[in-house]
């Protein structure tokens, strides 16, 4: 792929991490056309208010006659969208095949046709390299996720590599760990940190699966969207990288870390441990720092951007502010 500096970008999906990629795409001045088939989804909750200047198109991405229109002027494709959330994938695989793989094969269909034309894919690197043999986790480990949701993100990734072997298309992969920051809905079974916010807000216990000691690797949303900017910029990009902070963090470090942003105490429920919950995970972010600089947020400054978020919007509805 070549670097695109000034190209307009078509992104695939206006949802948490979608929207952080049209601020960043905004930001750098680079155009941007939105395929979602909701509203504006989070935008406003991460400062933008709406999507600017963008090009919004409305529908379904996996109707060929949608992306045909979405993607006209395009020169690359950020593919944001994706089927159900981890913990609900083992429960409705079907389901979570048919959200997440008609959309993405429908659009490299498309970009058959549109040599030059690539695609960012944000896959998972969470869930598709299972429990892993050693850490940190590098590109090179063995996939053998253990969630639908890490299935399907991998075999998404083996679509991108079938297309770009037989017919040119070219395709980048980006694994990312646990994406969070403003605008990531707290109830959605998946984002630890915008649930814990949400519940010291309002005064709700925190559950938490297990004795707390799970680690995982956070990543700054505002991060991952800069970094995808950047990364159209280069000449010599890679088709696969992990993208991660290469920290981690138990649960019980980060319930800590919102204790102390928030000021405010918690109550810690604990819950029976599940099969699909990885004990530990931490990405070796080696390879991209090789590419380009990167110095990711710290986690508890990214948490406090975070709360500072929610506490706006929460007195911004209600004017008499929080209690």
């Amino acid at each position: 792929m070549t670097s695109l500096p000034d190209a307009r970008v078509l992104v695939v999906g206006l949802g948490f991490i979608g929207s952080h990629v049209v601020a960043a795409l905004s930001r750098a001045g680079i155009p941007a056309t939105i395929l979602t088939r909701s509203a504006v989804g989070a935008f406003g909750a991460i400062g933008g208010g709406a999507p600017g200047n963008a090009t919004l198109v409305r529908g379904d991405a996996a109707d060929p006659a949608v992306v045909r229109q979405a993607i006209e002027g395009a020169g690359h494709v950020v593919y944001c969208a994706g089927g159900l959330m981890p913990a609900q994938s083992n429960l409705h695989p079907t389901a979570d095949i048919e959200l997440a793989l008609p959309p993405l094969i429908c659009l490299l269909e498309a970009l058959r046709q549109r040599p030059g034309v690539g695609i960012t894919f944000l896959s998972s690197g969470g869930t598709v390299y299972g429990d892993p043999h050693r850490l940190p986790v590098a590109e090179d480990h063995p996939t053998d996720p253990i969630t639908s949701y890490g299935v399907m993100k991998l075999a998404s990734e083996k679509y991108i590599r079938m297309y770009a072997s037989l017919y040119g298309v070219a395709g980048r992969i980006l694994r990312c760990s646990n994406v969070y920051g403003e605008g990531q809905p707290p109830d959605r079974g998946q984002g630890v940190i915008a649930a814990f916010l949400h519940r010291a807000l309002t005064d709700q216990p925190i559950a938490i699966f297990g004795d707390g000691s799970v680690v995982r690797d956070y990543l700054y949303a505002g991060d991952l969207a800069d970094l995808i900017v950047r990364l159209l910029r280069l000449d010599n990009q890679p088709e696969l990288a992990n993208v991660g902070s290469g920290v981690g963090t138990s649960l019980k470090q980060v319930v800590g870390l919102v204790e102390a942003v928030t000021g405010r105490s918690v109550r810690v429920e604990h819950k029976p441990g599940r099969a699909f919950d990885i004990g530990e995970i931490v990405l070796d972010i080696s390879k991209l720092r090789a590419l380009i600089p990167f110095d990711p947020v710290p986690l508890e400054a990214g948490i406090r951007r975070t709360w500072d978020a929610i506490v706006a919007r929460q007195e911004a509805a209600s004017p008499l502010g929080i209690s």
